[in-house]
């Protein structure tokens, strides 16, 4: 992770927002999008992959996303919409937070609600022992088959779903974006992925 990556979302991890804000993904703002990602799960601070949905999935989605960044006060972070804001237009008035305790304080309540996300999706279509993780949203075609999880935030990781998942099918096909850097931070959390492997798309 390059200082750049690191330094904005260190910055967007400490910021108070009094009014709901979403940051449109943009390289010459944000650097890479594979550093930046982990950035973001490093600091915990929603990162939604909307992966070109279609606009009223787009709107659906992001209306959800204003509504977390407004309930915790935390900035959300957009990856993969198709109609990009200009930078300018994204700065908003915000508080830099200093307190650990208030900054971990939220972490834990909002790593806990996007657990439960309404956007996340979880389909039981068989009692085999094998499934699919995916993150971002997906085309109807490829979530009919099978046993599935699909993920709609990169971060902060919802591991409590993920485990319950894992558990029940062990086998697993995960696609996403960085996907292998998601798989170790995953499994660095005790989370057995011994028998998990990249799909290829």
């Amino acid at each position: 992770m390059s200082t750049q990556e690191s330094a904005v979302a260190e910055s967007l991890g400490r910021l108070r927002c009094e009014q709901p804000q979403c940051h449109f993904y943009q390289a010459e703002l944000h650097g890479d999008a594979v550093s930046f990602r982990r950035g973001l799960r490093l600091w915990g601070i929603p990162a939604l992959e909307m992966n070109g949905a279609p606009p009223d999935v787009q709107n659906t989605w992001l209306a959800v996303a204003t509504a977390v960044s407004a309930e915790f006060l935390v900035p959300v972070v957009i990856f993969g919409h198709m109609n990009q804001v200009p930078a300018s237009a994204q700065l908003i008035e915000t508080e830099a937070v200093l307190d650990p305790a208030w900054l971990a304080a939220r972490q834990v309540a909002l790593t806990q609600s996007l657990d439960h996300s309404i956007l996340n999706q979880e389909w039981r279509r068989s009692g085999e022992k094998k499934g699919w993780v995916r993150i971002g949203w997906q085309p109807d075609s490829d979530l009919e088959t099978g046993n599935g999880l699909l993920l709609a935030w990169s971060s902060p990781l919802p591991l409590r779903r993920i485990r319950d998942f894992a558990a029940r099918c062990p086998d697993l096909a995960l696609s996403g974006p960085d996907i292998g850097a998601l798989v170790a931070e995953i499994a660095a959390q005790g989370i057995s992925a011994a028998r998990w492997r990249f799909a290829v798309k």
